[in-house]
């Protein structure tokens, strides 16, 4: 496989850590593409982290459905705490020799962004925007977090997520990104895309 020139560190922001699926496919491809001189930052904000346990029957399923995570599955796995009991603010990890290095804030995304304001201003590089639908989660999908994303955001930041609700699109819109629906995948119909002005 021909490796590609990438920046020396990439920079994904992520709300709705959840299983973690967006991250090991992330750190899969990140390892397909680069060399051993560039790393891949992953800031991750979830309210509520699932235990060990959980993450492991869920990941026996992942790597049944795609083998190819089995690697990144094992080596996050290796290192998650195996009693996390909520009380830490934050968990951190160096993974594959630290080429990738994960930082999990558990905490309400909102807050968890406003706190990466002071050091992580205009640094991230791609967003993904998860977390439950805005339905089911309308406290989280509100103008104070499209806010935060943006001032966390550089010109051509790029970013994703699996709702096509009006409202977000129109407060993304209204924060300086340049939106648009996409079709999405499965039983979505459309998801939604973006540039940061």
């Amino acid at each position: 496989m021909v490796k590609h020139q990438v920046p020396t560190t990439l920079k994904i922001g992520e709300t709705g850590f959840g299983t973690g699926l967006n991250f090991l496919i992330s750190a899969y491809h990140w390892l397909q593409i680069t060399d051993l001189k560039c790393t891949l930052e992953y800031t991750s904000v979830e309210r509520y982290p699932l235990k060990k346990s959980h993450l492991q029957r869920v990941y026996t399923t992942f790597t049944q459905q795609w083998p190819q995570l089995q690697t990144c599955c094992a080596e996050f796995l290796a290192q998650y705490p195996d009693n996390f009991d909520g009380t830490s603010r934050q968990l951190q990890f160096e993974l594959f020799d630290q080429k990738i290095r994960l930082n999990l804030l558990i905490d309400d995304a909102t807050e968890g962004l406003k706190q990466l304001l002071p050091t992580h201003k205009s640094t991230i590089d791609a967003w993904y925007l998860d977390g439950f639908a805005p339905n089911r989660n309308p406290e989280m999908w509100q103008s104070e977090l499209f806010a935060a994303v943006a001032k966390l955001s550089k010109p051509g930041t790029t970013l994703s997520t699996f709702t096509a609700a009006g409202h977000v699109r129109r407060g993304l819109i209204e924060a300086g990104f340049d939106m648009h629906r996409a079709p999405g995948l499965g039983k979505k119909r459309e998801i939604l895309f973006g540039v940061r002005k």
